[in-house]
């Protein structure tokens, strides 16, 4: 089930472990652009439908940055 997404929130892409942000949003198309937060260039995505996307709500989110910052 394809979840609107809005500029700012935190995502994982089916089948990966990288937390994304959401930079832009196409309501029209239903898709996103991402980038990984850490600023790689690497991690920049464009068109991403909404439906490979799950919002991380902010207790989520909490436990993947202590995850990362003690691993």
């Amino acid at each position: 089930m394809a979840k609107k997404v809005r500029v700012g929130d935190p995502v994982m892409r089916h089948g990966s472990l990288v937390t994304y942000m959401v930079i832009a949003v196409d309501a029209n198309k239903k898709t996103a652009d991402l980038k990984n937060p850490k600023g790689d260039t690497i991690g920049l995505h464009r068109d991403v439908p909404w439906s490979e996307l799950s919002v991380l709500d902010e207790s989520q989110n909490a436990l993947r940055v202590v995850k990362e910052a003690t691993s």
